[in-house]
């Protein structure tokens, strides 16, 4: 049996601050790995908002905040793909861009969970919220990740 979409989702948000944070304290020699399986998470997460998540709130007539959170993804994936193009081991560069991808994630994150995660709970019952939750595994994994480095 599977989970409702908003504790999923709660789960993922988790797992991607914490792997950010790492990324943010590593060293020079682990952020291409840490880099890696952040964008593992990160990637395949968007992409189930996308395609599973937010079109079912927009069914709920909830477009603003989708289209806010559709907005938030696109500067994310701007970031990663900054990220990809800057070698790990320059120090300025490198830590610059993970701090604003760290915010962008965290800023994402509190809005999703203290505004859309309530709106959904209110117009979705615990039925939908299960079934969205299998829906979003599957297109997670469909989802086509760029190469990694």
């Amino acid at each position: 049996m599977g989970q409702n979409i908003l504790n999923l989702l709660r789960q993922e948000h988790a797992k991607m601050l914490m792997q950010l944070g790492k990324l943010q304290q590593g060293e020079i020699r682990d952020r291409a790995e840490l880099f890696n399986q952040m964008k593992n998470t990160l990637l395949p997460h968007m992409a189930g908002e996308e395609r599973v998540f937010y079109p079912r709130l927009e069914e709920q007539g909830l477009h603003d905040l989708t289209a806010g959170s559709r907005e938030e993804h696109k500067i994310i994936q701007t970031l990663v793909d900054r990220l990809n193009s800057i070698s790990t081991a320059d120090e300025g560069d490198w830590v610059d861009a993970i701090s604003q991808l760290q915010e962008a994630v965290r800023g994402h994150v509190d809005r999703e969970e203290k505004t859309v995660f309530p709106e959904a709970r209110q117009k979705m019952d615990d039925a939908l919220l299960l079934r969205i939750g299998n829906r979003f595994e599957e297109a997670k994994g469909k989802a086509h990740l760029r190469p990694l480095r």
